[in-house]
């Protein structure tokens, strides 16, 4: 609703309401005779009284009055008095399913608004000034330059919400993130974005032993940033024993989480540092972040069974089926294709899945994914580490095309190109201990693991090739070489 629209509403009403009611007062009142002898029914003048008669009869309808205080009454206008004041009940109803449906602050020009939504302690609650200024933004009813003061707001915030605190997300997300859509996109406004910091979300996985070794701590990491269209940037994180890992962060690529292995070595509380680099154009600005390792314990040996059984086996298979889909640029080449939801059965419901995941040429591994989840009827998310790939493998793969066979999918696949699953104990225990399929890489059970058995099986089938002539999707977050 524009500012001329509400002030129109709100004082419209309002004037509605007072020149009904005056009318319906007046009608009701009557209109005084003063001094005029009137038919009562027809209100036609009798004309004045005299000493020598007294005029009762009406020479217009024939009505007669019955007394000289009939024809002297006031002349009220009932209905007239009843319409105005259903008019005034019809629009104080209007207005008050107006205001229980949008609140009174819906009666408020947009420029009252951002003044309250900034100076107010409000949240961005139901029939708040902010929710009412949302709202107004979705449908498309406030001008550019009232947009471009929301985007100000979102990007600046106010004294008690300063980005990117929770009480400023709370307040001006979802503010910020449709005056976005209502600001050109190539409004200098927009450039302003890479003022507000980014915020990280991050949790650890425990480590576990595994016979003679130790599967290491895993660190999940995500990042909530508002840049501006074409910006990227790199995320380093350096450990307390010296390593360093380099990963470039796409903000406009599909939501996944950043999974890393961190040094076994590492204790919780020790010191982590982030730095973020953002870059537009040939531009990069750095900002450091130094927070404490999330808790976590080392899981001793867990007391489960290896299990490796044909039903387990042809489900794996059918998860893999898909296989590998290769692009003809960039990196990575290859992306993985699979669905965990084929190891839901209930027959599974005890098992673990850690999988080793390799792309082999003539028995040779040329791109490895490590990736896990939980089987059985509450089958969570699968979480994986970031693939290892042979680039120049991948490029044969890409221009290999002779010496194809076709299978019962209509795949192509290449004989001495294999598709080698293993299970993998030290992958399979992130899996065993979650607790929650929202998020299996965040909710984790601090009692005995959830999981009875994991696959430890070797399955080795012919790859099938998806070859796609177009760049691979753009991922979140993707390692860089070091």
């Amino acid at each position: 609703m524009s500012d001329l629209s509400a002030w129109t509403l709100s004082l419209g009403a309002l004037l509605g309401v007072v020149v009904l009611i005056i009318m319906a007062a007046r009608s009701f009142a009557g209109e005084p005779a003063r001094g005029r002898r009137r038919c009562p029914r027809c209100w036609h003048e009798l004309g004045p009284a005299s000493e020598s008669s007294s005029r009762l009869t009406c020479a217009e309808c024939g009505f007669a009055a019955t007394s000289e205080r009939e024809v002297t009454r006031n002349r009220r206008r009932l209905g007239r008095a009843a319409l105005a004041i259903l008019g005034v009940v019809a629009i104080v109803g209007a207005m008050r399913v107006r205001l229980l449906d949008r609140g009174a602050w819906s009666m408020m020009p947009t420029s009252v608004l951002l003044l309250a939504t900034k100076h107010l302690g409000e949240t961005n609650t139901h029939r708040s000034a902010g929710w009412e200024l949302v709202q107004r933004m979705r449908a498309g009813t406030i001008t550019p330059d009232s947009a471009r003061e929301a985007l100000t707001l979102f990007i600046e915030g106010d004294s008690d919400a300063r980005p990117p605190s929770a009480a400023w997300l709370t307040k001006y997300r979802d503010l910020g993130m449709i005056a976005l859509n209502r600001v050109a996109s190539d409004d200098p406004l927009r450039a302003r974005l890479l003022e507000i910091p980014p915020s990280f979300t991050i949790s650890a996985l425990a480590g576990c032993a595994i016979d003679d070794r130790i599967a290491p701590p895993l660190l999940v990491v995500d990042a909530l940033v508002f840049w501006p269209s074409g910006a990227e940037g790199t995320l380093t994180l350096d450990f307390a024993d010296g390593s360093t890992r380099t990963v470039a962060f796409h903000p406009d690529a599909r939501q996944t989480s950043l999974v890393l292995d961190m040094p076994t070595s590492t204790k919780p509380g020790e010191a982590l540092s982030l730095t973020m680099h953002h870059r537009v154009g040939d531009a990069s600005t750095p900002l450091r972040i130094n927070i404490p390792v999330p808790p976590f314990s080392l899981v001793p040996k867990l007391s489960w069974a290896p299990i490796d059984t044909p039903a387990l086996r042809t489900a794996i298979t059918d998860a893999f089926a898909d296989g590998l889909t290769v692009w003809n640029e960039g990196a990575p080449r290859g992306g993985l294709r699979f669905d965990a939801r084929v190891t839901g059965g209930e027959e599974f419901l005890d098992t673990a899945l850690g999988l080793s995941v390799e792309v082999c040429e003539d028995g040779v591994p040329r791109r490895t994914s490590r990736l896990w989840w939980s089987g059985g009827g509450r089958i969570t998310q699968p979480r994986w580490l970031p693939s290892i790939e042979d680039a120049d493998a991948m490029e044969r793969l890409l221009k290999e095309e002779s010496d194809e066979t076709r299978d019962d999918r209509g795949g192509a696949t290449r004989p001495r190109w294999t598709l080698r699953i293993t299970g993998d104990e030290s992958l399979a225990h992130y899996a065993a201990r979650v607790r929650s399929s929202a998020d299996a890489a965040l909710q984790l059970s601090a009692a005995e693991p959830s999981k009875t058995s994991w696959f430890s099986g070797t399955i080795e089938v012919p790859l099938r090739i998806l070859r796609v002539h177009a760049p691979p999707p753009r991922r979140r977050w993707k390692t860089l070489e070091k």
